[in-house]
């Protein structure tokens, strides 16, 4: 039992890989399909068991980064930091667990032609679950590893989290496949079938869902500041000083992009820095939209994304970082917080989703985190021609987190077929094309610009039409199949006790 548990916690750090920067998807294929044939024929309780060793193994490997955020930048000591990341872990793991537990218990119910959908089918609405619950940590979603393969042509219809049904479909049918050869059985009908479900995701992604409209240009800074410096003299007087500079620079007509809290000065605490953007901006007909903190008190701040010059208009970042910008269950967990000494500043969600529109500009707006969510970003998308993303990703150092943080981008502009400038403090910033294809990006720590021509898009995808509805209605469709058919088995056998 022991070594199942070990390989399936070999399974999850293998199945990592297939995201940003390591790209393997193929080895998060065969991982899947490989903890398939292991946990064959297991009790539940084995099942949980394992399905929870296979989501430790990932989160391990997947998320180990945040240790980084947690210690360097907040403060935390070794230990305190570690305990953090281990307990997030292993809280996230048991969504693995009662995964493969539901698995399991559902395949002794599902007919035997279509048992092969009940893994993706459980593992999909398991993703789902996450994403929502406890505000929803929509991180790691697997079928963001397909974005910019070969096979991604699905996503403009079914998402990345329809992907992710897609991908362990895959696992499984690979695991048939295996299993056909081994006990000398046809492989033909099982090979056919894996063809007939990539072929179509290949020749999909050639199909023009939106069209071009008009054409901007736009620059992109990443000043590139250290977190002590960014909330110094010298890092609110170098971010102000490439503001003008870029106002200066800047043509008629051009969008210019600063990252998330380039200004960490409110508008009424510096009012005549403001005041002189805004006009500056408006005399040449610019665009500037940059992060800043709104400040209600000096406990309670707003994660703004505010825009000034010939657009007027401010974004209060709505999805929060949990124990980054709030704690999760604070009533509960304060106490166990102040003891390893992890103390932050309460940040208030936006109070209203909305896009950003002015002259031939109609921007889908979202400040860090929010990028993650893909219903959040959907309600603003299918209104836009253009994604705007902004962060402040020095949080996590030359980690992989910032790369993963751009992947997830990548899937929101493939999604809805539309380009997504991305500007960030000191890595990634990028351009990502309709398609979902990096077209130029910046390393770590690069204090420079990006600057080019970009063609809006109009129109909408099915995805972005109807989300995640089509899906979840065949999930649930298929789940409350299989209750009703154990319920009416439950209900002969009950009859058939009478007489």
């Amino acid at each position: 039992m022991l070594k199942k548990r070990f390989l399936a916690l070999i399974c999850g750090v293998i199945f990592s890989f297939g995201f940003a920067p390591f790209d393997l998807w193929l080895l998060s294929v065969l991982s899947v399909a490989v903890l398939v044939g292991s946990i064959n024929k297991s009790s539940n309780k084995e099942a949980f068991l394992v399905g929870y060793a296979f989501g430790f193994g990932m989160w391990l490997s997947g998320i180990s980064w945040l240790y980084v955020s947690i210690h360097y930048h907040g403060n935390v000591g070794i230990l305190g930091s570690s305990l953090i990341v281990l307990l997030f872990i292993s809280i996230l793991s048991l969504y693995s667990g009662f995964l493969f537990l539901f698995n399991n218990v559902f395949e002794s119910l599902s007919p035997k032609k279509i048992i092969f959908l009940t893994l993706p089918v459980a593992w999909t609405l398991m993703e789902f679950l996450r994403s929502y619950l406890f505000t929803g940590f929509p991180w790691l979603i697997s079928g963001t590893i397909l974005a910019d393969t070969f096979i991604d042509g699905y996503t403009p219809i079914i998402g990345a989290q329809g992907n992710s049904f897609f991908l362990i479909l895959l696992s499984v049918l690979v695991y048939k496949l295996y299993e056909n050869i081994t006990e000398n059985r046809s492989p033909l009908l099982l090979s056919l079938l894996v063809l007939l479900i990539l072929m179509p995701s290949y020749f999909l992604k050639s199909v023009e869902w939106t069209s071009a409209e008009n054409e901007i240009h736009v620059t992109l800074y990443q000043p590139n500041l250290t977190l002590e410096d960014k909330w110094s003299q010298f890092g609110i007087i170098k971010s102000q000083g490439m503001m003008e500079k870029a106002i200066e620079d800047a043509s008629e007509g051009d969008l210019i992009v600063f990252p998330e809290t380039a200004l960490i000065l409110s508008e009424n605490d510096n009012k005549t820095f403001m005041n002189l953007v805004r006009s500056k901006s408006f005399e040449k007909n610019i665009t500037l939209i940059t992060g800043i903190i709104e400040r209600e008190d000096d406990y309670k701040i707003r994660n703004r994304l505010q825009t000034l010059g010939a657009m007027e208009d401010v974004y209060d970042k709505i999805k929060l970082v949990p124990f980054g910008e709030f704690i999760p269950l604070e009533k509960y967990l304060g106490s166990f917080l102040d003891i390893i000494g992890l103390n932050l500043t309460n940040t208030l969600p936006g109070e209203a989703v909305k896009s950003i529109k002015t002259g031939k500009l109609r921007i889908s707006p979202s400040i860090c985190y929010e990028i993650a969510f893909d219903e959040l970003i959907r309600k603003t998308a299918k209104d836009s021609n253009i994604l705007l993303t902004v962060s402040n990703d020095t949080w996590f150092g030359r980690s992989i987190g910032p790369i993963q943080h751009l992947e997830i981008a990548q899937n929101r502009a493939l999604e809805h077929k539309k380009p997504l400038i991305r500007a960030t403090n000191s890595g990634i910033t990028a351009f990502v094309s309709k398609n979902g294809e990096i077209i130029e990006r910046q390393t770590y720590f690069e204090d420079k610009t990006l600057t080019r021509n970009i063609i809006l898009y109009s129109g909408n995808t099915f995805y972005s039409n109807y989300g995640n509805l089509p899906l979840l209605i065949f999930l649930i469709l298929y789940g409350g199949f299989i209750s009703l058919r154990k319920l009416f088995y439950i209900n002969i056998n009950f009859t058939c006790l009478k007489y």
